[in-house]
């Protein structure tokens, strides 16, 4: 019995070095190493807009660029709602391709998230304008939120680009006296356009190049738009409305080239 009780005590006392072991193997040798989870960064949310264009108050259409000089063979191309971080660039690569100089109205909010692309398309010899940091309906809002939008818009294009825009053009082309008031108190030349290529509604690439030279005449302001969607037909468009233009006997100049030539 005596022997039975000192084998059992020998196998308990084996077992437990045994396990001890097996604990440092696992601890020591092949022990767990915790990767920490990678930080995700922001990303910028790109605002879908629908430009729909709203009807100017009828005491401030005189107040307003609908168009340059009818005497002299130039057009402006104006973008709106950028930058944004997948078409700003090639809409900028086509103008500089082609020689052509445009006029960017730009969204405050968009140009605070993007500041090499406000930063480029001023170096690039383009028109900044202002166009409102959120873009709202300004008719609609208080005379305080007016001047926000407008002076802080103001502000990060400075910031961006060293130039304070001297351009802007409301949201929808919606404007009143109470907005007219404001724009002028900046020192804000308000501006609307007398081609509207309807590029935020995706009519087709053909569609946008025929709404522009079909109609195609001397001072013209062709809206279209690099941010606020989908603008891969307004990139699409734009070669062939250039080469177009440029066959007509057209030369393309900036909006404020465009104010210029009218006096």
């Amino acid at each position: 019995m005596k022997k039975i009780f000192l084998l059992l005590g020998i196998l308990v006392a084996c077992l437990a070095t045994w396990g001890s072991v097996i604990v440092a193997y696992a601890s020591d040798t092949h022990s767990v190493v915790l990767t920490p989870t990678p930080t995700v960064q922001p990303t910028a949310t790109v605002k879908v807009i629908n430009d729909k264009p709203a009807t100017p108050a009828p005491e401030v259409v005189q107040s307003v660029i609908f168009q340059g000089s009818s005497t002299k063979p130039e057009i402006a191309l104006t973008f709106d709602d950028g930058p944004n971080p997948v078409f700003t660039g090639p809409i900028l690569n086509i103008l500089s391709s082609n020689h052509v100089h445009a006029t960017f109205f730009c969204v405050g909010e968009n140009a605070r998230d993007y500041p090499e692309m406000v930063a480029r398309e001023n170096s690039e010899g383009h028109v900044v304008g202002n166009h409102t940091w959120t873009h709202p309906d300004l008719t609609k809002a208080s005379d305080d939120t007016i001047e926000k939008e407008l002076t802080d818009t103001s502000s990060v294009i400075q910031s961006d680009s060293g130039v304070s825009p001297v351009l802007f053009r409301p949201p929808y082309g919606a404007i009143n006296t109470a907005v007219k008031t404001q724009a002028q108190q900046l020192h804000l030349t308000p501006v609307l356009w007398n081609i509207d290529t309807q590029d935020w509604s995706l009519p087709g690439t053909d569609a946008i190049v025929r709404s522009v030279l079909d109609h195609a005449g001397n001072g013209d302001i062709v809206l279209m738009h690099d941010g606020g969607g989908d603008r891969s037909q307004t990139v699409a468009a734009l070669p062939q409305i250039i080469a177009g233009l440029h066959q007509r006997g057209f030369t393309l100049v900036t909006v404020s080239q465009l104010i210029n030539d009218m006096r």
